[in-house]
């Protein structure tokens, strides 16, 4: 697990920094593959997609290669810096996709960002510490026939410990 910072949030970026050496052609395939299942859809051409807590930058780019508009931001400025780098690899210099460092708890922030297709939040908003707030924040992201894309951890006391 990442550092606690002092307003309990969790840093990730180092953990993705060591991802990224190992990311490769069948990991980014699988990424594709798994939002195209959940998502039930072939591609995501014309469609926009956010992506909350961007960490690596997978899903992000899963995103972009599937036609995506995107727009990627984390809390952490690690995570941000991975993210970058993997636009840097794949998507160097393309106006589709954008990245910066933001915070879901900051609603003035979120309701800048406008609404887009599929917002997208996985295992993320439970790490804000203040998990119910993070998703109120960020249902107004949802466009008209838009899709909210979340996952949430069941804390299982010991079992999620381990």
């Amino acid at each position: 697990m990442g550092k606690k910072t002092s307003d309990a949030r969790f840093q990730f970026g180092k953990n993705w920094q060591r991802f990224l050496s190992i990311l490769d052609e069948e990991r980014i395939s699988e990424a594709e593959r798994s939002l195209k299942e959940m998502l039930e859809i072939d591609n995501l051409h014309g469609k926009t997609f956010v992506d909350i807590g961007s960490g690596s930058g997978l899903f992000s780019l899963a995103a972009r290669r599937l036609g995506a508009k995107v727009h990627s931001f984390d809390y952490d400025p690690v995570s941000v810096a991975c993210t970058k780098e993997l636009k840097r690899r794949y998507f160097n210099d393309d106006s589709k996709w954008s990245i910066e460092q933001g915070d879901v708890l900051d609603k003035a922030y979120i309701e800048s960002l406008g609404q887009f297709d599929i917002v997208y939040a996985w295992g993320v908003l439970h790490h804000t510490g203040a998990m119910w707030q993070a998703l109120e924040n960020i249902i107004p992201l949802v466009g008209k026939g838009g899709r909210l894309f979340i996952s949430i951890y069941n804390n299982q006391g010991w079992k999620s410990i381990f």
